[in-house]
């Protein structure tokens, strides 16, 4: 069963419990309060048949117009004698008397009733009589019978009383049996709340403080045999703590393994930046020797044409009578020519020398540049190191 289905119960329970508890108290009331008219107009009995007894008396000894005043007065308490005495034993909803039911009350109502007709007409014949002999007479009869009426009045408010004391032990003890049950349904609350609610979100509130605290405890495991609410939560919890700690576990694996590709990559950005600064030195000397060799090719090139230049004044120089002439120009020529050669192949190399002293230093700026390039990747794969180590030491809080 659900928690949320235990919690509607309990309620329900407590609602139905205090709705009859409270309807139970006014029944209560409604009941003591329906006594109350009751005990009172049974207790006025008493004081209504000494007080036509009183009028009696008065009425013996009363003359001329103070006598009819009087009689009235004696007519009108009768009237409402029996009118009581009517609601007592049928009810009255306008004055608030329920029936009489109660065994006792009923009995003493009866027994009253049948000594208030007797006591009734002793009052009817002391109204009745005639002269004052019979009046004294009437009156005696009357005063005799008052006490032992008033007596049997006296048990009948008793009874009443004693209905209404019993109406308020029964009370009590409903009171009693009330006060137990709502202890027990406390308690019986009270447990469902701490054993089905409260204890499992205590385990899970400490669980969770020891993940999320400094211990990071990934291998603890909850247990709980039962498939409402707090179930559900303990097994997603479960899962998350064993998804995290697989997590963690492949977090570790990686971190020593960027740990190890950081270590090869900063010892080979080292080892290149190194054979770059080699190269680097023997491509200088290589653009150096180029330009030496550059100066010394022009050099060659002037002299070669400096050559050509004098043999072309020898050539201006030969005596046209010599018989060698035709020889001596036509080595002349072919000095000359080769001379103009070797002087174009000078030209040549010497452009081809620029161009491969240009591109050493082109080469030897670029080297510069990868071996700043070299100096930042082994700089950041210091720092890569450095992060492995700082993930390594995070994911090692974790007991996993």
């Amino acid at each position: 069963m659900s928690i949320h289905n235990k919690l509607r119960i309990t309620l329900v329970a407590l609602f139905v419990f205090i709705i009859g508890l409270v309807g139970l108290s006014f029944a209560t009331f409604a009941q003591l309060e329906g006594d109350s008219p009751a005990v009172n107009a049974s207790g006025s009995l008493r004081m209504r048949a000494y007080q036509l007894s009183w009028l009696s008396a008065r009425l013996v000894s009363a003359e001329g117009e103070e006598e009819e005043p009087l009689r009235r007065t004696m007519h009108t308490r009768i009237e409402e004698y029996d009118r009581i005495l009517a609601r007592l034993a049928e009810g009255n909803a306008d004055v608030g008397i329920r029936p009489a039911s109660d065994p006792a009350i009923v009995a003493e109502l009866h027994t009253v009733r049948s000594l208030w007709e007797n006591y009734r007409s002793q009052v009817f014949a002391v109204l009745g009589a005639k002269t004052a002999a019979d009046k004294h007479a009437a009156n005696a009869a009357l005063s005799a019978s008052v006490t032992g009426y008033v007596a049997e009045v006296d048990k009948l408010v008793t009874a009443y009383v004693q209905a209404s004391q019993a109406k308020i032990a029964a009370s009590k003890q409903i009171e009693l049996v009330v006060i137990v049950l709502s202890v027990i349904i406390f308690v019986g609350s009270s447990y469902v709340m701490i054993r089905h609610i409260l204890r499992p979100l205590a385990a899970l509130t400490a669980s969770f403080r020891e993940v999320a605290g400094k211990e990071a405890d990934l291998t603890q495991q909850l247990q709980a045999e039962r498939y409402d609410e707090i179930g559900r939560i303990v097994h997603s919890f479960n899962s998350f703590v064993s998804d995290l700690r697989h997590l963690m576990q492949r977090a570790q694996a990686c971190a020593a393994e960027v740990s190890g590709l950081s270590d090869n990559l900063w010892h080979a950005s080292v080892e290149n930046s190194r054979a770059v600064e080699y190269n680097a030195v023997a491509i200088t000397n290589v653009a150096a020797n180029a330009s030496e060799q550059n100066e010394n090719i022009q050099l060659l090139t002037s002299s070669i044409s400096g050559i050509s230049a004098q043999m072309q004044e020898i050539h201006k120089f030969v005596p046209a009578e010599s018989a060698d002439r035709a020889v001596l120009l036509t080595s002349i020529e072919a000095v000359r020519a080769c001379a103009q050669v070797a002087a174009a192949a000078a030209e040549d190399v010497a452009a081809g020398s620029k161009k491969i002293t240009d591109l050493t230093q082109d080469s030897a700026a670029a080297i510069e540049q990868e071996t700043a390039s070299l100096d930042a990747f082994a700089a950041t794969a210091e720092h890569l190191k450095g992060l492995a180590a700082d993930l390594d030491e995070l994911v090692g809080r974790f007991k996993v």
